[in-house]
């Protein structure tokens, strides 16, 4: 067997393992590339209120590595991966995000509770440049998202009392309860003191550290469940907001986009959290395949089945083959 028909073999037999790894939209064990694609679907079609429809499923997701927050006190965290997912309908992006945790933290109603949370992280809208990664720099501003369980909870059920939380404790007349300067949290506008909330989402923008400031339009919205083991959030927002601060996505597009996480059971809060570096945020023109992410899954198997006996029959000795 002569050198050229080794060779030829070997080229045909990569191009078909190609071919049957593209089709399939298998990934092999190396990295992906720090790359989220947020392909085009049907307006409509995104089951954002379900964060764990089969819809989400058909989305290969994208393993975003976290690090502790070692920036600026208060340090801490401790994850080591999240998954991402992005979609996009041409009026709203979707970002489904999705990490390890043992059990769910939603109550703050005590000194000692924390909640678990989520943020998505990118440029504000004018940066010339990447910004800082913790919280960005006066050059260059970012716009968060946060989504806080403690947070939806209260959007489900509405504020909870001292009685909620002690069933069995006495409450004493407070003379106060509708004075909001006596609420200081409320009375300066700290998201976080809400009662009336309308979502599990704040929509932060900061140009360096100490500059967090929420913007009072709910543009952004999102909701999270805990199952087995793992939450899964899901953000959605319009492309274009047109509001100071806050990016605008176009189609097609590439932006940066950073990640962190809280877990409220081990008292993370504040700077106490995950983080990421930034990744990019690509909104494709491409449409999501439908129906499933390997539609066609027998095809490409036998092509790259039939292309290697091929190979392997031409890489046998002539002086063999004809025994």
């Amino acid at each position: 067997m002569s050198e050229r028909v080794r060779v030829g073999a070997a080229v045909g037999l990569a191009l078909g393992l190609a071919v049957a790894l593209s089709l399939s939209g298998t990934r092999l064990g190396a990295s992906q590339g720090a790359r989220v694609v947020a392909q085009a679907v049907p307006a409509g079609s995104v089951p954002a209120e379900d964060p764990y429809d089969p819809f989400w499923e058909e989305i290969v997701p994208v393993e975003v590595p976290l690090s502790a927050q070692q920036v600026t006190p208060p340090k801490g965290g401790r994850r080591w991966t999240l998954q991402a997912r992005a979609v996009h309908d041409d009026r709203n992006v979707y970002i489904a995000v999705e990490w390890d945790d043992p059990a769910p933290d939603r109550s703050v109603g005590a000194v000692q509770d924390f909640t678990d949370a989520v943020a998505v992280q990118f440029p504000g809208d004018g940066s010339l440049r990447i910004p800082a990664l913790c919280m960005g720099d006066p050059q260059a501003t970012v716009n968060i998202w946060q989504w806080r369980a403690a947070s939806q909870l209260l959007v489900r059920r509405g504020p909870q009392g001292i009685e909620d939380r002690y069933p069995g404790a006495s409450v004493d007349l407070y003379p106060f309860r509708e004075e909001e300067v006596f609420y200081p949290g409320r009375y300066v506008g700290n998201p976080l003191s809400e009662v009336d909330r309308t979502s599990a989402v704040d929509n932060l923008v900061a140009g360096g550290f100490g500059t967090l400031t929420p913007d009072p339009e709910p543009i952004v919205s999102g909701i999270g469940a805990w199952r087995a083991g793992r939450w899964r959030v899901v953000f959605s927002r319009p492309l274009s907001v047109g509001r100071e601060g806050n990016p605008e996505f176009g189609v097609p597009d590439l932006t940066d986009m950073a990640f962190a996480v809280w877990d409220g059971g081990v008292h993370e809060r504040d700077g106490v959290k995950s983080v990421s570096s930034f990744v990019t945020l690509q909104l494709s023109l491409q449409d999501m395949p439908r129906g499933s992410s390997f539609p066609h899954w027998p095809a490409p198997f036998v092509v790259f089945f039939v292309l290697w006996l091929a190979a392997a029959w031409l890489m046998i000795p002539r002086t063999r083959r004809d025994r």
